[in-house]
């Protein structure tokens, strides 16, 4: 996909090297504000849905019977230029595994002290720190937890593929951790749990929860000590997973403004024409 945006800004001599000769190149700090100012005259510019699997160029086509002024919707849309163009759905679903590859584990909020059994806030807890190496007993594996989110609850933690442990986190010292992976013990010591209500790949873990009215809520905890969660004050429908927020998030891209096709070539040129004067 090539582009004509460049062709009339103006020449500078420029070295790609310390010792490589000057050669002529566009003058990329150029600024033009002739686009950003028609932004302030709807007379100028329509609204546009960007469909699924929908390039810059075909929409471009579409609009324009040309592919060539494809790169005026990155001037005419501010979160265009600083998210890029709307990926499509199934993009969107590889790119939460990739950006969420880890596994969370949705606490009951209390932590355990192993020593005494005594009980905290998950808040308060001595050894469920970020850092801390989690041994999920039921299937002999171990992770390292990246995050706390002390709001919801969750703990994010550095594990590949979900956990089968349904019933503790248990936190145990590096030391212990190290020897379990070398095969030296099979039973390490617990320095701290909390209980488990649910195990989450990440991409698939609640960011948030929100009303139908789309106003965040928190759970919230009980009134008696050690104050766990109460978690039927938030429900499965009010949650919004990291994979649901990163496709809303691209689904927002997808409304652009753009150029009305009768005014695209008075717009460029007078764009053209104020590069031309620098």
């Amino acid at each position: 996909m090539t582009t004509k945006f460049f062709e009339n800004f103006p020449r500078v001599e420029y070295s790609f090297g310390d010792n490589e000769p000057l050669v002529k190149f566009q003058d990329l700090t150029v600024y033009i504000d002739a686009i950003d100012q028609i932004k302030e005259y709807a007379s100028f510019y329509q609204s546009y849905q960007v469909q699924n699997n929908e390039r810059p160029d075909h929409a471009s086509y579409k609009l324009y019977g040309t592919t060539d002024f494809y790169w005026t919707f990155w001037l005419m849309n501010n979160n265009v230029r600083e998210q890029g163009w709307p990926i499509t759905n199934s993009q969107v679903y590889s790119q939460a595994q990739e950006y969420y590859p880890n596994v969370v584990v949705r606490s009951d909020g209390v932590a355990v002290d192993n020593s005494d059994f005594s009980t905290r806030p998950l808040s308060a807890a001595a050894s469920i720190i970020v850092g801390a190496c989690v041994w999920f007993e039921q299937d002999n594996r171990i992770g390292k937890i990246l995050r706390i989110d002390q709001d919801l609850g969750l703990i994010h933690i550095n594990l590949s593929g979900k956990t089968t442990q349904t019933s503790t986190i248990s936190i145990i010292s590096k030391e212990d951790a190290d020897n379990l992976a070398a095969g030296l013990i099979t039973t390490p010591t617990v320095l701290e749990s909390s209980t488990i209500v649910e195990v989450y790949d990440q991409w698939d873990a609640p960011h948030h929860y929100e009303t139908a009215e789309g106003e965040w809520v928190k759970p919230q905890w009980s009134s008696t000590a050690p104050y766990p969660f109460d978690w039927t004050s938030v429900t499965t429908q009010q949650s919004v997973s990291y994979f649901q927020r990163l496709r809303e998030e691209n689904d927002k891209l997808r409304s652009i403004q753009v150029i009305k096709p009768d005014s695209i070539n008075q717009v460029l040129s007078e764009f053209n024409r104020l590069l031309k004067s620098r």
